[in-house]
């Protein structure tokens, strides 16, 4: 069952790695998008299904770990990441939206990763944060999972466009920061994403 409401909010943070599993499927024009299976699972190499997950049972794969912590501001929205999402928007990088339980980078994905990556090449500057984010449905667990997933597959896209990895950071909120809140299709898709957030040098 979907728990809609009640939900503590998370974040997990990740970074470093530059290959998120040692098997990794294909997809697109030689794009590398990183394995969805889990470590410590009985040989159901399923990956990332079945959002009525026990949390109990989510891994990362890889030796990739995910770290949780609770938001003690509610909203969680700090003037720091605010100022970083305006910057963001007022260099017009762009966000990269999902299918559902899907962490698979799309052909719009492709093209906004690719006008980002160009952005942050020509500003040496520039510090990228990418958001992980999930519509309301599966547990909060599973959520934060998927959610790193998202924002790894779009870091990794940028690396593979040439873009420096000491330029780029993940965090993953799960479900936890919707942008809409209807229990609608269409506002599912809008907090299915890969949310951009720019930092420069001063």
């Amino acid at each position: 069952m979907v728990s809609l409401f009640g939900c503590a909010s998370k974040s997990g943070q990740s970074g470093g790695d530059t290959q998120a599993s040692q098997s990794q499927n294909k997809s697109g024009a030689g794009q590398e998008i990183p394995s969805t299976s889990f470590s410590g699972q009985d040989g159901s190499g399923g990956g990332l299904r079945g959002l009525d997950k026990n949390p109990s049972e989510e891994r990362l794969g890889g030796g990739g770990s995910l770290m949780a912590k609770a938001d003690p501001g509610g909203s969680g929205r700090q003037m720091d990441d605010i100022r970083a999402e305006q910057a963001a928007a007022a260099a017009g990088l762009r966000d990269v939206y999902f299918a559902y339980d899907s962490f698979a980078i799309t052909e719009d994905g492709r093209m906004a990763l690719a006008h980002n990556a160009e952005w942050i090449k020509a500003n040496p500057g520039a510090q990228l944060k990418i958001e992980g984010h999930c519509d309301e449905r599966g547990t909060s667990a599973y959520n934060l999972v998927l959610g790193e997933k998202r924002a790894k597959a779009a870091r990794n896209y940028l690396v593979e466009l040439g873009v420096a990895l000491n330029h780029l950071s993940i965090v993953s909120y799960g479900k936890e920061r919707p942008v809409c809140k209807e229990h609608t299709e269409s506002c599912y898709a809008q907090n299915r994403r890969g949310h951009m957030l720019l930092k420069t040098a001063k």
